[in-house]
């Protein structure tokens, strides 16, 4: 027990270091590739990398997958990490860019494009859902606008100064016209001005997260305007059922409850869209949590940068906010709003319900009251008969009375035989009927 105790801590200290900045020098070329895996996608591009690794001269990797790896040459560095959802792979190519110190002229060189693995990259495990790429170079020259518009192919950039003055950072969040394993690159250019090894590779690193995590925070928008619409009739659905169930409880409160309403097509409607409901919360929420998870990254490596405003252009959180926050407010409005329209359909339900116990009350009242008006004409019935019993009885004792006497020689009596068995009559009748009623009674006390 102690041992398993051990080993946890072990890999959870383990698990502070396990992905590490690299160290880097300046002058760098990179391509970071991203990649959304699902089922053995992991264990699959694992493989898939030591393949490529060891065709290149690389050494080869261990059996056991890991969740992040780094293998380097003097010509290239293979950056491989792997997270939850999506597998990231940075390929860098040190001192690929000429140090100048004005103004570079042979920054995203297309040509180079012929060097990178391109099967590698296209039978990559995973689906390819972001492709970026960064050029880092030591230059002095005050950048403008329009010298970096060659670059990005468009004037709506972010730029801005980073790490305590130690770099100038310009990222274009369009993709160009490349079309390089199906899609477009996103372009950085990052102006390393006196960056520590360490710092330098802190610097790339915060972009392709922030990169990434961008993009990853924009997936559930496509995901929520998909089921807008069905939510919209969603809403619609439940408002005509709560004002079905509204007329229908007018309707009885007009006539004091005496018509027994149909609540079965409402109760069958709400049962649908109640199970719609938590369909679209089942598909939607992992997306959505990932969302404000992934929105949440962004925003602090935009603080992680310590950017400050460069003249005549606007700094990264400012292009953010404006572009990335309104996606996300979507997505946040579109949870808010699956949760209200929730709570609707449970109140609904919850009034639909109700309709129907008082349905069912009223109907239970209405054959209580009929088996109390039947029971008492049985009981009007049964004193009857138990009258008539008495009568009969009494006829029959009277009877039986006339046999007794029979030996009875009467003339030597002062009354006759018929004389006597009148005045028995009577005697008789009132006698059973103070049974009869003795016996009720004693039922009574029973019941």
């Amino acid at each position: 027990m102690n041992d398993l105790k051990n080993n946890n801590l072990l890999s959870f200290k383990d698990e502070l270091h396990a992905r590490p900045y690299i160290k880097l020098g300046n002058n760098l070329r990179t391509f970071h590739f991203a990649f959304l895996i699902k089922d053995n996608d992991e264990i699959k591009a694992w493989k898939h990398l030591n393949k490529y690794l060891t065709s290149e001269g690389f050494e080869e990797l261990p059996k056991e997958h890991h969740k992040y790896w780094v293998s380097e040459n003097k010509n290239l560095i293979i950056r491989y990490e792997c997270h939850t959802e999506f597998i990231s792979l940075t390929l860098i190519y040190p001192n690929t860019i000429l140090s100048q110190k004005k103004k570079i002229s042979n920054l995203f060189d297309e040509k180079f494009l012929s060097k990178l693995p391109f099967k590698f990259l296209q039978n990559f495990p995973g689906e390819h859902f972001l492709s970026t790429w960064i050029e880092m170079a030591s230059s002095d020259f005050n950048y403008q606008p329009i010298d970096l518009e060659k670059f990005f192919f468009h004037d709506n950039f972010a730029g801005s100064n980073v790490a305590e003055d130690g770099a100038n950072v310009f990222i274009s969040f369009k993709t160009d016209s490349s079309s390089f394993i199906g899609s477009g690159f996103r372009r950085v250019f990052i102006q390393n001005k006196n960056l520590r090894t360490r710092r330098t590779g802190r610097l790339l690193q915060r972009i392709v997260e922030l990169e990434t995590y961008q993009v990853l925070s924009l997936l559930g928008l496509s995901q929520v305007r998909k089921e807008t619409s069905n939510l919209s009739y969603l809403e619609k659905k439940i408002t005509e059922i709560t004002k079905s169930v509204s007329s229908k409880a007018k309707k009885n409160l007009v006539n004091k409850s005496k018509i027994n309403q149909n609540y079965q097509n409402d109760l069958n409607e709400l049962s649908y869209v109640v199970a719609r409901i938590e369909e679209i919360a089942s598909s939607t929420n992992y997306r959505l949590s990932a969302t404000s998870a992934y929105y949440k990254l962004v925003e602090q490596r935009i603080i992680d940068l310590r950017e400050e405003r460069l003249e005549s252009f606007q700094t990264h959180n400012e292009f953010l906010s404006r572009r990335l926050q309104p996606a996300i407010r979507t997505c946040e409005a579109f949870s808010r709003r699956l949760d209200s329209l929730a709570v609707r359909a449970q109140r609904a339900d919850n009034l639909v319900r109700t309709q129907i116990e008082m349905s069912i009350q009223l109907q239970n009242k209405n054959l209580l009251e009929s088996m109390e008006v039947r029971a008492r004409a049985q009981l009007r019935l049964q004193e009857t008969v138990e009258s008539l019993s008495i009568v009969a009885i009494t006829y029959y004792v009277v009877g039986l009375l006339s046999t007794l006497v029979e030996p009875i020689d009467f003339d030597k009596i002062f009354i006759s035989k018929s004389v006597f068995l009148s005045l028995s009559v009577p005697i008789i009748l009132i006698f059973i009927w103070y049974i009869a009623k003795i016996v009720r009674k004693r039922f009574k006390k029973i019941n």
